[in-house]
């Protein structure tokens, strides 16, 4: 009976170690097809999107951005550049100086600012134009009216010019707010508006503007405007320092034709105190 318990034993841990080394017997290759080689995974492209076909529409707006851009950027080179522009009319090298604020509005008061532009040629116009219309500078948007309204060295284009007349005289510019008064009495460019007239060359003359003075005063005695501006109209003309002869003389003229429409002691309080 002990014989056979241990034949049983000793059968048992044979076939224990049997298992044994069959579970530790290493799998060959167990990683077969799983791995991708690097060399093929490099080889494969990419996908590559499919670009999207434009419309019409689409084609158009993209053309119009490109032009905004465009004009953009020439804007920009034409007003960042040095204050000079050179040219080369023929054989010859000329450098032009660009008109200040303070010479412009001089010119424009001696009705010498077109035959300026013209005697340089025209070779400013285009740094003309982007200061009135990217600057806004007031005595330049009157300078490149003129020139619309004129024809002088670019074409002839009554309404963009009046509307460049009327932002310079917004910003306060006396020669535009009298020039647009003159354009309101006459109906030139314009329908006949006689009190816009008035209210621009009231403003131009309380602006200290001699011409606009004369002109006011013209206005009133041709009856319009209102008898309460009488003594104001008077004293501003009166007491301005005038040093040309003939403007001397014809304001010397108007205030007669004024002082017959108004009491004797309005005109002396008029010449006693100038009034603001």
């Amino acid at each position: 009976m002990n014989r056979i318990l241990l034949i049983v034993l000793l059968l048992s841990v044979a076939s224990g170690l049997s298992a044994e080394e069959q579970a530790l017997k290493p799998t060959t290759d167990i990683f077969a097809g799983m791995a991708l080689p690097a060399a093929q995974i490099a080889a494969e492209p990419a996908a590559t999107p499919t670009p999207k076909k434009l419309t019409a529409e689409e084609l158009a707006e993209r053309e119009r951005h490109q032009q905004a851009a465009r004009a953009a950027s020439s804007a920009a080179s034409t007003l960042y550049t040095e204050q000079t522009v050179t040219t080369i009319p023929s054989a010859a090298i000329s450098t032009l100086q660009l008109y200040s604020q303070d010479e412009l509005i001089t010119w424009i008061g001696q009705h010498k600012h077109l035959q300026r532009v013209v005697a340089d040629q025209c070779q400013l116009t285009p740094d003309i134009e982007a200061r009135a219309k990217v600057l806004m500078l007031p005595s330049y948007q009157y300078l490149w009216a003129d020139m619309l309204l004129t024809g002088t060295c670019v074409p002839k284009d009554a309404a963009v010019g009046i509307g460049f007349m009327w932002g310079a005289a917004e910003q306060g510019l006396p020669a535009a707010l009298q020039r647009l008064a003159h354009y309101y009495e006459q109906g030139r460019y314009v329908q006949v508006d006689k009190q816009q007239a008035v209210v621009l060359m009231h403003e131009a003359a309380a602006l200290g503007y001699l011409e606009a003075q004369m002109d006011w005063v013209s206005m009133l005695n041709r009856g319009m405007g209102s008898p309460l501006d009488y003594e104001e109209a008077y004293s501003w003309l009166h007491h301005t320092i005038i040093t040309d002869g003939k403007q001397h003389a014809k304001a010397k003229r108007l205030l007669s034709q004024l002082a017959a429409r108004m009491p004797s002691n309005i005109v002396s309080r008029a010449k006693a105190y100038r009034l603001n």
